[in-house]
This record gives structure tokens, sequence and C-alpha cells, in this order.
């Protein structure tokens, strides 16, 4: 709703609004720009009287073809430091603060003039370190045509956007529809991709994410290189589900003795293959390998897909290479009928909770 025809203004993070309602102010971290929107124009193209929307069909129709609308209501573009993020209204209505996280500064604007009155430091490392320039690489959207996305907005606090992709390239249009991933703790998890065709993350922001993502020249030389290195940097956050000394819980210890059991309950061995931990093994509970677990759907070319790393992997919703599990547990009360994902369809329904009790631990 910000952008313009031929230039966006990627990754809008935070909004506030003057005191009188007329203006709000727009952070689009992809970009280093605040936008200032007048609001009394959009509620001029919304209809609104007596705080009710009454636009009719057809001109929903017609703004969603205007590429151009945000020129009726976008009055200024107030440039910033690194990384735009949150922002306060002083309560005179008179500035907008705005914290540049990558700069450590805050850009104060004038409400009056809508331009930038200043900027205050707050003491931060003026070296641009390798790792730094990294980090600022894959959160500036400047890679991609018409600066439309940055690697951030789809990875926003270097996790996942919980949203499935359609990657055309990859198998036509609706094939091989694959679940986002994460990037925490990717260091020592080759290969990438579901279907591991990347074996280093070089490849992957390199001419791969050029082709599928940027369209454009992508990372290249000592940027792919320092955003390879801040990848590699991105570290697991404490798991939040363990005791707080990081110890299992009954429930969990439990689900441990599943997830490592050799056996089913009615004393049947289980084939090495078929066991939790021979493809989940630690410490990134991943073999790092390529198996058909029966998940293949209509629209994939293959069966085969990467075996992905388990930590944290509560916080990785929704679940398999398609996405299509929005929880742990539909995975094998739904997914696995021929136990091919494991030996699972004998565990009672306390066995299972106690499996997703330490899957949450991991």
């Amino acid at each position: 709703l910000i952008d313009e025809m031929n230039l966006y203004y990627a990754d809008p993070f935070g909004i506030v609004f003057t005191p009188d309602g007329r203006y709000a102010y727009v952070s689009s971290s992809g970009v280093d720009f605040v936008s200032v929107v007048d609001m009394e124009k959009v509620k001029e193209l919304l209809e609104v009287k007596e705080d009710r929307i009454g636009l009719s069909e057809e001109k929903v129709k017609q703004y969603a073809r205007n590429l151009t609308l945000s020129n009726e209501y976008v009055v200024g573009r107030i440039s910033t430091q690194y990384n735009p993020k949150g922002m306060v209204v002083s309560p005179d209505g008179k500035f907008v603060y705005v914290a540049n996280r990558l700069s450590d500064s805050i850009t104060i604007i004038d409400t009056q003039l809508q331009e930038t009155a200043g900027t205050i430091g707050l003491g931060g490392p003026k070296k641009v370190t390798f790792l730094r320039r990294g980090e600022y690489l894959f959160n500036h959207a400047a890679i991609s045509f018409q600066k439309q996305l940055s690697c951030n907005t789809c990875h926003p606090e270097n996790h996942v956007d919980g949203l499935i992709y359609d990657i055309a390239v990859d198998g036509g249009l609706g094939g091989n529809l694959v679940d986002n991933r994460t990037l925490r703790g990717v260091a020592y998890t080759a290969p990438f991709k579901w279907t591991g065709k990347n074996p280093t993350l070089a490849r992957q922001e390199g001419p791969r994410a050029a082709q599928l993502f940027f369209r454009s020249h992508g990372f290249e030389g000592k940027d792919r290189d320092a955003v390879v290195a801040f990848i590699e940097s991105i570290p697991l956050p404490p798991n939040r589900c363990t005791n707080p000394d990081g110890t299992l819980t009954p429930a969990q210890e439990r689900g441990k003795v599943v997830f490592e059991r050799t056996h089913t309950n009615g004393g049947c061995y289980i084939p090495i293959a078929n066991r939790c931990i021979t493809c989940h093994t630690p410490p990134f509970y991943t073999d790092r390998a390529m198996h058909d677990v029966g998940t293949r759907a209509y629209f994939d070319t293959d069966g085969d897909f990467d075996t992905p790393q388990l930590n944290n992997i509560h916080e990785s919703a929704p679940f398999l290479h398609d996405g299509r599990c929005w929880s742990l547990e539909e995975i094998w009360t739904i997914y696995n009928p021929y136990d091919l994902h494991g030996a699972a369809n004998d565990l009672t329904k306390q066995q299972l909770n106690d499996l997703i009790e330490y899957l949450k631990a991991l």
C-alpha cells in the first residue's frame, strides 16, 4: 500500500500516528526510509463516512489495478539511517523518533516540515565488521529488483514467516510447494533446501537466490561471503520448553525414551531405518541426508526430502516439506499411515504427547 509502481518500500515494520490522527509514519526497514501517509486522503479514497468504509465493489477492483495509488496519500519519504524499526511520537506531536537498529542511532523527524531534524548517536561501534556488513546486506532490499524484498522479508528475525511458497522454477507453477525453513543454527546442517540441491550457503545465497527470489544479479564476491558468514553466525535462541536449569521435565524424559526406542509396545523390533534417532541424530538432530518418508504429495516431482534439523522445532510451524501440518501431532496422527516416517502407529496417546514434549525440548 505504500509502494510505487517501479519502486518498493520493503519490510514495513513500525507505524505511529500523530496525536490528531492526521498523519501516519511507516518505517520500511528494508530500504531505510519512513513513509508519511495522509490519513485524511486515505479516508477520502475509502469513502469513509461515520467510521464506515463506503467503497463499492467496482471501486475496490479499480484500486487493486492501480499501481500508482500510493501517490494519492503518501505525502513524504524521509531517509533514515540503517534498518529503521520502532518509532514513537512526541506528546506534542511535533517530532517522530525512529530507532535505526543497524546504525545504533535515532532519526528525529520534524512533523511540520516532514523532514529529518537531526540524528542521535547511541554510542554503538563505528567500524563495519565483516559480519555486520553481512547482516546489513541480509536486511536490505537493494539486492532485489525494484527493491521488492530482502532476505529478512521471508526470514524475519533470521527465522521464518510461517508461509508456504510456490517457486515456479522448481517445478512449474503449482509444483513442489515448500515450507519456509528457519536460518537459526543452520551453519552445520548442509545440504540446504528441502530437495537438498544446495550443498553450501554460498550457492544458496548466490546464483540460486538471484534467479528465484531477487530477479537480479544477486549477491556476488565479498558481499556474498559476508551474507554467508552472517547466516552461519546466527545462533539458536535458548529453548523455552525445558526446566529453567535446562533439564528435561518428566514428560520429556518419557518422550526421549520413545524417540530412542528400538522396539514397539508389542515387543517387535523396529528396523534401524524406522527409528526417530536414526535420521534425527544429535546434536542438530539431522543426518543431513535425503529420505522418502511417505509424505510426497500430488504436486511433488520427487519423494525424497532433506532431513530437517529439530532444534527449537516448536517455533517453526507449519511442518513437513510442504507445510501441510499445523501441529507436530499431525505428522503422525494424519500423515504417517504406513509408519514410513518412524514407527509410531502403536503409540498410546500419552506416549505421543510425551514424544511431542521431548521434541519441543530439543
